[in-house]
């Protein structure tokens, strides 16, 4: 690449996409309800790592992480608005090799998601209707890619619903459960019977980390629907931020009162911990209410983020393959401009997913879409050195500093999930 002149755009096609389609507020969402959906499920495996403490520092760190990701896609997204993708940053900045394996990275960890939520969806309906396993995960992932199938603007519309109906319940959740909350239940007992908020040190805080990332993971995946934005250097960073910040809101809130008003110890294994936090409480016709309605919507929310993790994760395979990572018939769309082919096979992905232990496939799940965070922001970096005079109608908040801060901070998330 020639370092005294601006990079080009991408050049792969776009144009089987519909552009256009989607505001801000609709790509807010799409990140904002793939993260939220972690308040729900998957966070409190590490409370039994390193307790309360430990997984309130790891929050604070992968809030940062996420802060200084989305500041550097946002300003990616501005900078380059036909590359839509996260293997078109890559490859103009650090070229073929890098490219493809941030999109791979991305379009994998996010199809592995699928089968994530649904297994998170039916260990909920097992807990509320008697009714779980492979009935509900393949009635999910069957409904989920159909209604993809219509296309991004009728899908993303369905998550906006659907999403704000189980941000109101986390809300719910959060304010009905205050009254039960007590710092005593934040303390973990020691194998010497001491009473502490970091359980396991200084490591067990460290291993907290891909559990505390999952009360943000996803947000950026906002950035995936930006060939289909309406003006999309102006709406991307407002669409990001505003997620982000929803995102820190409601996983920290959801943090502190889970766990202060049912103790470390209840949550600790749970597959469905709001549920067993309201089960937690007195016996009484509001427990039981307070139930029905948490784990309604703890089904709507993994609804949510099922749709969404369906759609980033087609269009990363849709452009991978237009820019020919993969082969050609996975960029095919149908008449109503959904990558058809992609979607199956992002079915087909989270069918295999679903079938395994969902703690197992967290940390999977973690570190292929850290592997692309890492590379994001390095060609963040690499484009602000060796591009200066590249338009940038949008600058990151904090710049190269913020953007090393979260490439460490990322690479921790890296090495904590192989140890």
């Amino acid at each position: 690449m020639d370092n005294s002149t601006p990079v080009a755009l991408a050049t792969e096609p776009t144009q089987g996409l519909r552009q256009g389609t989607l505001s801000w507020p609709k790509v807010a969402a799409l990140g904002t309800v793939i993260a939220i959906s972690g308040g729900f499920s998957g966070w409190n495996y590490g409370l039994g790592l390193g307790g309360w403490g430990g997984m309130f520092a790891a929050a604070l760190a992968m809030a940062l992480l996420f802060f200084c990701l989305t500041q550097t896609l946002a300003e990616l997204a501005a900078a380059l608005p036909q590359a839509a993708g996260f293997d078109s940053y890559a490859r103009i900045a650090l070229g073929p090799r890098a490219g493809f394996v941030a999109g791979l990275s991305v379009a994998l960890g996010l199809a592995v998601g699928t089968g994530l939520a649904a297994s998170f969806a039916a260990a909920y309906c097992e807990g509320m209707f008697g009714i779980g396993g492979w009935t509900v995960k393949g009635v999910l992932l069957v409904a989920v890619i159909a209604l993809q199938l219509r296309g991004a603007s009728e899908a993303v519309g369905f998550t906006m619903l659907v999403g704000g109906i189980a941000l109101a319940i986390l809300v719910v959740f959060c304010l009905a459960v205050s009254p039960d909350f007590a710092a005593s239940r934040l303390l973990t007992a020691t194998p010497d019977s001491r009473a502490t908020l970091f359980y396991g040190g200084l490591g067990g805080t460290a291993r907290c980390i891909p559990f505390a990332l999952f009360l943000f993971l996803g947000v950026e995946q906002a950035a995936q629907a930006a060939a289909e934005m309406k003006d999309m250097a102006r709406s991307m960073p407002k669409a990001l931020i505003t997620a982000i910040t929803i995102t820190f809101v409601i996983g920290m809130a959801v943090l502190l009162f889970a766990t202060g008003a049912a103790g470390v110890k209840n949550l600790a294994t749970a597959d469905d911990p709001l549920l067993a936090a309201v089960l937690a409480r007195p016996a009484g016709s509001h427990t039981v209410l307070l139930a029905r309605i948490v784990g309604a919507g703890a089904l709507v929310s993994l609804l949510a983020t099922f749709f969404s993790l369906a759609y980033a994760s087609s269009r990363q395979f849709y452009h991978l393959a237009a820019a020919g990572y993969l082969p050609a018939w996975l960029a095919r769309t149908n008449r109503r401009g959904a990558p058809d082919l992609a979607l199956i096979c992002v079915g087909l992905i989270g069918a295999v997913a679903a079938d395994f232990r969902p703690d197992n496939v967290m940390v999977v799940f973690i570190f292929l879409l850290s592997v692309s965070h890492e590379l994001i922001m390095l060609s963040f970096l690499r484009l602000r050195h060796t591009q200066p005079a590249l338009e940038r109608p949008y600058r990151a908040i904090g710049g190269s500093p913020a953007a090393w801060l979260g490439a460490a901070l990322s690479l921790a998330v890296l090495i904590s999930c192989v140890s």
